[in-house]
């Protein structure tokens, strides 16, 4: 006896096709950027990991960690932000930026009273970017 189709001709049981989940490999950095006053930048370890494509921003290049709390409610201290590499950074964009060696996610505000990186939460002080400064998207 065929006991498959007896289950199929039950009605107990449905045929069920397998979906195929894409997967990506994509690079986490370990060295995390700062959501608040600051961490060193160097070209760090990484991490390779292999994640389903449904969750990834598209035209993500790679992931960094968050640490810190002045991204908040956005991004929050430990969480992965995904990150699309660019050779810059529109006014009143969220971007990972180096200023003076120092990396830090931070939302870009340039008008007549200079460069700043502001923070989402609103307890930071926004950085002024100087012209002695070194600022890097």
């Amino acid at each position: 006896m065929d006991y498959i189709n007896l289950l199929h001709a039950s009605g107990i049981y449905e045929k069920q096709t397998a979906k195929i989940i894409p997967f990506r490999s994509i690079d986490i950095f370990e060295n995390a950027v700062s959501a608040g006053t600051g961490s060193f930048l160097v070209d760090g370890p990484k991490e390779t990991v292999r994640i389903d494509e449904s969750i990834l921003p598209e035209d993500t290049t790679f992931g960094v960690r968050i640490s810190g709390d002045s991204m908040e409610p956005e991004f929050h201290d430990g969480q992965i932000a995904w990150v699309l590499q660019q050779e810059s950074v529109a006014n009143g964009e969220i971007g990972i930026f180096a200023l003076n060696g120092e990396a830090y996610i931070k939302k870009l505000q340039n008008d007549k009273d200079g460069i700043f990186l502001i923070s989402l939460n609103e307890k930071y002080a926004p950085i002024k970017v100087s012209e002695n400064d070194r600022l890097d998207i």
